[in-house]
């Protein structure tokens, strides 16, 4: 891949979504952590990059990592690259194989079939990738990286009802272990996944040891890092910046784990402030800090996009996508990618008409001007960054609301079942009266998320 510096450049910081590999000249603070990430990846060819969400887990391999293995800076290796970058989800053979198929790099690789057959082929046994790509790299010239984005995701799958989808994620697991092992084929495995998962790895054999040999916990930036991620894209399109300003800038992240996310996003909102030509000062910082500055801009971003749904009577549809889109584990708030047909049966959208309502409601928030909502190929919707669940009150107050929903319907489902056995009687007011206003929102696509049917 040639990495360029594009003209025109409309604004330099990203804000939440991570950076891209063509984004590498803005991608700043991170050298340094780059070249230790290169370092564990030459050793072992396989590598977990941990760290909390918010932490820049991405960016580092797709800013940081892949553009120098472009450059030729791995150590043993050419800087011929095929790569195949992915998001496992519920189907991660499946992803795997589109990867290999559409992604920039590996569409060199000339896989016959369509990823439906080159799936099929993947799950035929644990050496399927290395014997599938054998052939089509050039040995001594070039390397296959597969890179499985938000590796978490897996153990959704993992914990699937369905046998099968539990099956396949642990044939998954042991596909990317087994790859990063062959001698013959050139195959790098890079993984990003979430700390608070590492204890999840035990349920696949060989995967905490994996993890435990080469394992890169990705660090915080210090101060000099934070400012040099401050300065370096501004620099790069020609605009100042006041030193009061990215001092002012950098106590305000703080130590807040959203820090970086908050950062860019403010950022982002203020560049577009600033006049044309224009430095950005802290006098303009200080204009509109309530309601752009770091730890507020999210907020104030997510409801003016919400705003004109609202003004369209859509904003009902606005809560239920939202509320589909988020849940509680193990106490906090986090991200629940849906398939838009399961969001369609979750929030009770039933007619072409209703559906039409909620594509409005997507589409807004995965604008280009908002980017709040992420949407892939293959139709499936995901909140940009936890961060803005963080970080939105309205959504914490919906994320509050659905939590004491699925409880009520939790207790529903356990009292429902003591009165089959005779070991409880149903239910008096206020319980019943308040489950039963609760249920005005419910059905059993709803339901099938918290207590699948038996």
């Amino acid at each position: 891949m040639i990495i360029t510096t594009p003209a025109g450049i409309e604004n330099p910081f990203v804000g939440l979504r991570s950076f891209e590999p063509h984004e590498s000249f803005l991608f700043h603070g991170r050298k340094q952590h780059t070249q230790q990430l290169l370092r564990v990846l030459g050793e072992h060819r396989f590598v977990g990059v941990v760290g909390t969400s918010g932490s820049g887990k991405s960016s580092l391999v797709k800013a940081g990592l892949l553009p120098a293995l472009y450059r030729g800076y791995l150590r043993g290796a050419s800087s011929r690259w095929k790569t195949a970058v992915m998001r496992p989800g519920p189907a991660p053979l499946l992803r795997l194989a589109e990867a290999l198929c559409k992604g920039e790099e590996a569409a060199g690789l000339g896989l016959p079939g369509p990823p439906e057959e080159i799936a099929r082929q993947l799950a035929a046994h644990s050496a399927a990738l290395p014997d599938l790509v054998r052939g089509r790299l050039d040995r001594d010239q070039e390397n296959l990286l597969v890179v499985v984005d938000q590796f978490e995701e897996i153990f959704r799958a993992r914990e699937a009802t369905d046998p099968e989808a539990a099956r396949e994620a642990g044939f998954f697991v042991a596909l990317m272990l087994r790859a990063a092992e062959e001698l013959e084929v050139p195959i790098y495995v890079v993984l990003t996944m979430r700390s608070e998962f590492l204890g999840e790895c035990a349920r696949f054999p060989g995967l905490s040891e994996a993890l435990s040999d080469a394992q890169y916990l990705i660090p915080r930036l210090t101060r000099e890092q934070l400012e040099e991620a401050i300065r370096g894209p501004l620099d790069i399109v020609g605009a100042g910046i006041e030193d009061a300003l990215v001092q002012q800038l950098l106590n305000d992240a703080g130590n807040d784990p959203d820090q970086l996310p908050a950062l860019q996003h403010a950022l982002m909102k203020l560049y577009g402030q600033r006049g044309a030509g224009e430095a950005m000062t802290l006098a303009l910082y200080r204009k509109h800090r309530e309601r752009l500055g770091v730890g507020h801009s999210l907020d104030t971003h997510a409801e003016e996009a919400i705003k004109p749904l609202s003004d369209a009577g859509r904003g009902v549809w606005a809560e239920r996508v939202f509320r589909c889109l988020t849940t509680i584990e193990d106490g906090r708030a986090i991200r629940r990618p849906a398939r838009l047909g399961s969001l369609y049966d979750v929030v009770g959208a039933g007619t072409e008409e209703e559906r039409a309502e909620v594509r409005a409601v997507v589409s807004a928030f995965a604008s280009p001007e908002n980017a709040l909502l992420f949407v892939g190929d293959d139709a499936w919707v995901d909140i940009m960054h936890e961060s803005l669940i963080r970080q939105w009150d309205r959504l914490q107050e919906w994320v509050r609301l659905e939590a004491d929903s699925a409880d009520w319907f939790g207790r529903l489902v356990q009292s429902a079942r003591l009165w089959r056995e005779k070991k409880a009687g149903l239910w008096g007011n206020p319980d019943a009266g308040y489950a039963e206003q609760l249920a005005k929102t419910w059905n059993a696509a709803w339901g099938a998320q918290y207590h699948p049917a038996p």
